[in-house]
């Protein structure tokens, strides 16, 4: 068993610790951009920056000065890449561990299975994602894998589950689905054949739950049949048109996530109509950190546009109160959009998307996201 090494935590400084309540919800470290699927929903191909994986000590420093002044919930090892891909991802994990740091993982899920199961509980990962996205054979083939079939990849992820469920403190287990109810059209991609149509509407979404609620109730710790009406009856009530939380067993949450464009990331010729008026919760509840050590605002910039400073040359500390920083969160804060890149992010192709937008951005994110967002 690790054991946890508490250090004193200190007040986050300047004027950004004045700004944001501590600790944030979370932080995201992207150990690695590199990844074994080219899914057609992901920017992979849009990325400019080079693939490489980040140094153990490196992250470990990271690693040390989020537990110094306890700036996270939790760190979340995710932004671009397979986190599992990482030849010291166990160590790092372990590292985080023995200082009392939550880790959450997000994964695509091809890296899971019993062994994996098993390791996992002795280095104390507190939540892992697992992206599957898509969730039948037709759907998988958007994902572009060379090495595995649907078969195997549904069966390693049960069987990663049905380990962790057996662990005497198993992790919080999101299994996403991507929801394309809402269809983004995207210039040069071909959004007809079967590729962009996962959950389309609200009697597919509620199948393809009742689904893989039927195929982890097969592997979890018996459920009696009063548990498995109430997982039935959250599922009956669910709609396409709302961001889905449902427990359908203890510690595993399925969710679904709304097909998007990646922040307009696939705009033919970089044509957007830029939002000057807007809310993002970026940096006032989460930051990343990419792999080549830039801390950028959110972790939907996967090109690091917002690049604020790299963790690798100066502290966090420093890099969060620089006046960039500061005015993009005061903006946020006044219903203002400062950085170009956020700008274009909640921006439109035309100008009537570009208002409805801006103005959905503050209705929805800022004032009606417990409504949107149905946690059953």
């Amino acid at each position: 068993m690790l054991t946890e090494v508490q250090p004193a935590t200190k007040i986050f400084p300047g004027r950004f610790g004045e700004l944001v309540q501590f600790p944030l919800q979370r932080i995201h470290i992207e150990l690695t951009n590199v990844c074994n699927f080219d899914c057609t929903f992901c920017p992979k191909q849009e990325m400019t920056r080079h693939y490489e994986y980040m140094e153990f000590e490196r992250v470990c420093g990271i690693i040390d000065e989020i537990a110094e002044y306890k700036m996270a919930e939790k760190i979340t090892f995710h932004v671009m890449g397979e986190p599992f891909m990482h030849p010291r991802f166990f160590e790092i994990l372990e590292y985080a561990a023995q200082l009392g740091v939550k880790t959450g993982i997000t994964t695509n899920g091809t890296y899971l299975d019993e062994e994996m199961g098993i390791k996992l509980e002795k280095v104390t990962a507190s939540q892992v994602n697992i992206s599957l996205q898509t969730p039948d054979e037709e759907s998988f083939k958007t994902r572009k894998s060379r090495r595995m079939k649907f078969d195997e990849y549904h069966n390693r992820i049960l069987a990663f589950i049905g380990t962790c469920l057996k662990q005497e403190k198993p992790p919080k287990i999101k299994v996403h689905f991507l929801n394309t109810s809402i269809k983004t059209e995207v210039p040069g991609e071909d959004w007809s054949v079967g590729t962009m149509s996962v959950i389309n509407n609200t009697k597919e979404l509620r199948k393809t739950f009742r689904y893989w609620a039927n195929e982890v109730h097969k592997i979890c710790p018996p459920l009696s049949e009063e548990q498995k009406a109430a997982v039935e009856k959250k599922i009956d009530k669910l709609s396409s048109f709302k961001w889905n939380v449902v427990e359908v067993a203890p510690n595993i949450f399925f969710e679904t996530y709304i097909l998007n464009t990646w922040g307009n990331a696939f705009a033919e010729g970089g044509n957007v109509v830029p939002s000057k008026i807007g809310y993002c919760s970026a940096l006032s509840d989460h930051f990343a950190i990419l792999v080549s050590g830039d801390l950028i605002y959110c972790c939907v910039d996967f090109d690091g546009k917002t690049a604020a400073g790299n963790v690798f040359e100066k502290p966090i500390t420093e890099i969060m109160n620089t006046q960039p920083v500061i005015d993009a969160v005061e903006g946020f804060q006044n219903l203002r959009v400062v950085h170009p890149h956020c700008q274009k992010c909640l921006g439109g192709s035309t100008w009537f998307k570009s208002v409805i937008n801006r103005f959905g951005s503050i209705i929805i994110w800022k004032y009606l996201k417990n409504f949107f967002y149905k946690k059953s």
